[in-house]
């Protein structure tokens, strides 16, 4: 009986992990946006499992405040100030860039192939106006490069931070401002890699990060 329920103990551990990537995926894309409740009932009933697992996960991503309790068995993500979701966009610039600074020593033609395949994706979804699809995209290659740093207290903050910020740059890109408005120089980030240049590396990924501190920061003073 034991080793039955140890066996079952490892399954829901992994529905639970799957499930907590699943939804910190719909928090990365804007599927779930500010102040959007989630229920253990009904995401149980989404992905067809035992509650057991979907509380882990959803408490899980409360622990990482990309969520907050609502009530006895429901979640919501943060609704926040215009002020405060510029001050997480603030802090997340500054982290990427340290570690972007800190990547450059270590990026190979293998990364920089790879981050060069994933700006070509970027391009495509940005032009067929699909934003989720650039906005997960968009993560992965900001994620590579901060995986780069070989910092794993430094990516697990950075990490934290993206997946907090997640539905407030989806919300600015789709509701506040025209993708046009958004001008991240992806390329040039790629560029300053394979140069070695870590000064133009850190201040470019800050820059693209800084965008949200701007479009918050305006509505703020409004």
């Amino acid at each position: 009986m034991t080793q039955i329920a140890d066996i079952n103990k490892i399954q829901e551990e992994r529905l639970g992990h799957k499930i907590y990537l699943e939804l910190k995926k719909k928090l990365i894309v804007g599927e779930l946006m500010p102040g959007e409740g989630l229920s253990i009932r009904k995401v149980a009933e989404e992905y067809k499992v035992s509650a057991m697992p979907v509380r882990e996960a959803l408490r899980q991503l409360a622990i990482e405040q990309a969520l907050i309790s609502a009530a006895k068995k429901a979640y919501r993500v943060p609704d926040l100030t215009a002020g405060q979701a510029a001050d997480l966009f603030f802090v997340r610039s500054i982290l990427e860039g340290a570690a972007a600074e800190i990547a450059t020593a270590n990026a190979t033609k293998a990364d920089f192939k790879l981050l060069e395949k994933l700006i070509m994706g970027m391009n495509k979804y940005w032009q067929a106006k699909d934003a989720k699809s650039f906005l997960f995209t968009n993560y992965q290659f900001h994620s590579h490069i901060t995986s780069l740093s070989s910092n794993s207290a430094l990516q697990a903050m950075i990490d934290g931070i993206y997946l907090r910020t997640g539905p407030w740059l989806a919300h600015g890109i789709t509701e506040l401002v025209d993708l046009d408005a958004w001008k991240a120089d992806h390329s040039g980030i790629v560029n300053a890699l394979r140069a070695s240049d870590a000064k133009t590396v850190r201040r470019l990924v800050e820059e693209d990060a800084y965008w949200g501190v701007s479009i918050y920061s305006a509505i703020d003073n409004t």
